[in-house]
């Protein structure tokens, strides 16, 4: 099991020093990080998804436009339109007002947006904005207090996280030699660490780290990935295939278009300066809309329960919620019997008595 306190980062990994390793350490660094985050868990948060929780959109696609044909444009831009209104609406209401949601290495803040529209507390975490709290590698059991004052102790319902890429993607193997030899690789892993590390901490319903196909699964100590995109399954015309890990619902909906652009990522923003490294790593905006609409707490009730107590019967989440049971009433039902007392027998048994309260036998 991961600590359930957020560890600082070795001294020296994150100096800019020379700390190369080769294959072989840096198989054992992954292998270290996973045996030391074994054991009995108190949480399903790393669980590996189920065969039916993995989607692949260009399945999903290649579905619909074997029915319906691609999406011009203009209709993607519409439903993808549709759906920001769907999350302004959200955030008119103030139903999510009591929600935080983290998003690391959000510079652009492109991921996060549909959250802010809807009226979640986003705090976007990026060095480029802010060395001191916007640094991963500093993310500590005190820092959140210190700096944010532990948001109040509300709710953190999402963590999202944009890991840098550049020592992982597979567009960049012929790299990958120098990057393992110099330490930067080294440092990279580290803050894929540091993310898992703050996501057990807060253990939020909801988690995914996003990034190109390449090894970051595996030197990270990552599950199996859950989904599989193109930017143009989600009214992006160009192609460029990205994975996430994590815990959410993979069944985004899709607005496809043609991948006109091809890959445009290098051809538009190639080179190693900063503007350029940022352009190509800004998530598409059709994605972040769909990933909100399949995950808010809103619109996926049952699955943010569910999440939420991952220890409880989700079927027995979804009954409670079928009996008009609302999510703060769950809350209230469960939360000191299954944080505190580590009883879920005590809090299952609340769900069941709500339950029967809601739905008295004839």
């Amino acid at each position: 099991m991961l600590s359930t306190q957020i560890r600082p980062a070795q001294p020296g990994l994150f100096t800019g020093q020379a700390l190369g390793v080769d294959d072989f350490e840096l198989s054992q660094i992954a292998a270290e990080f996973s045996a030391m985050n074994s054991g009995e868990l108190e949480h399903h948060l790393f669980d590996a998804p189920r065969p039916s929780e993995i989607v692949r959109l260009a399945d999903k696609v290649a579905r619909h436009t074997r029915s319906h044909g691609w999406l011009d444009q203009a209709a993607a831009h519409a439903r993808i339109a549709e759906w920001k209104r769907h999350a302004f609406a959200q955030g008119e209401g103030r139903a999510n007002a009591d929600k935080v949601v983290l998003s690391l290495f959000d510079h652009t803040g492109q991921w996060s947006q549909p959250w802010e529209d809807a009226g979640y507390q986003v705090l976007r975490f990026d060095i480029q904005d802010n060395p001191v709290t916007g640094d991963v590698n500093e993310f500590g059991a005190g820092f959140f207090g210190d700096w944010f004052g532990d948001f109040d102790g509300l709710d953190i319902y999402a963590i999202l996280a944009a890991c840098p890429c550049t020592e992982f993607a597979t567009s960049g193997a012929r790299h990958f030699a120098a990057k393992d030899a110099d330490g930067r690789t080294v440092a990279a892993v580290q803050l894929v660490h540091q993310t898992l590390r703050t996501i057990e901490y807060f253990r939020p319903a909801v988690w995914a780290i996003e990034n190109p196909v390449g090894r970051i699964e595996k030197l990270g100590g990552l599950p199996p990935w859950r989904l599989a995109f193109d930017p143009h399954h989600l009214g992006d015309p160009y192609t460029k295939k990205t994975l996430l890990w994590g815990r959410f619902n993979a069944n985004l909906p899709i607005a496809p278009v043609e991948a006109s652009d091809g890959s445009k990522m290098h051809r538009k923003f190639g080179g190693n300066r900063l503007a350029t490294k940022n352009a190509r790593s800004a998530t598409p905006e059709g994605f972040s809309y769909g990933f909100f609409m399949a995950n808010n707490a809103q619109d996926n009730p049952a699955l943010a329960m569910a999440y939420k107590y991952d220890r409880l019967d989700a079927g027995l989440l979804r009954a409670a919620l079928d009996a008009n049971v609302s999510a703060r009433e769950i809350d209230e039902l469960v939360a000191d019997a299954y944080y505190m007392d580590m009883d879920d027998s005590a809090a299952e048994s609340a769900l069941r008595q709500a339950i029967s309260t809601q739905n008295p036998p004839t």
